[in-house]
């Protein structure tokens, strides 16, 4: 279960890097998928550093919180999504939706869903918890193994008492 979170947020991570680093190289291609319109030179340069910069610096932040004792960071980029899917909430709610906001908020949302679900799961808590259960699988496997093997014995134990008690009554009776 872990591995699988791990390599969906690793997933969601390289998704979002790879829409940074192309609003950074290529933000014609960024202005046709988000509709933004015509844009003059500054807003090219808007949509590199900022929309290149949130998406870069949201799954670096997903694939830092994803090694041990930094966590935490899945909540920054999760926070940072939800912050996304309120501007088109708002959006939404002056200006209508479209198939592209629709798309894109249903993203966000499983994002920030997979985020905070990643940061549960990987819990220290939790693997202790993971720990302990399979401690404690292993434990009831040995006990059930160790009573198996001690009624094997038993048994044996029965049966060498029942062929000794036989041969003393063969023993203990006359020839003739």
């Amino acid at each position: 279960m872990i591995w699988v979170i791990r390599l969906l947020v690793a997933g969601f991570a390289a998704l979002f890097v790879i829409i940074g680093v192309r609003a950074m190289i290529d933000p014609q291609s960024i202005i046709t998928q988000f509709e933004l319109g015509r844009q003059g030179v500054t807003g090219t340069s808007a949509i590199r550093a900022d929309m290149g910069g949130f998406f870069i610096g949201t799954g670096i932040a997903a694939l830092v919180g994803l090694f041990p004792g930094k966590r935490q960071w899945l909540l920054g980029a999760a926070g940072m999504v939800a912050l996304a899917f309120l501007g088109r909430a708002i959006g939404l709610m002056s200006d209508g939706i479209t198939a592209n906001i629709a798309q894109s908020m249903i993203i966000e949302a499983i994002s920030v869903a997979l985020l905070v679900a990643a940061f549960a799961i990987l819990s220290p808590r939790r693997r202790e918890e993971l720990a302990a259960e399979k401690t404690a699988e292993i434990e009831r496997q040995r006990l059930a193994a160790e009573e198996e093997r001690l009624a094997a014995e038993q048994n044996d134990m029965i049966a060498q008492n029942e062929a000794q008690l036989q041969r003393d009554r063969d023993l203990a009776q006359p020839i003739v």
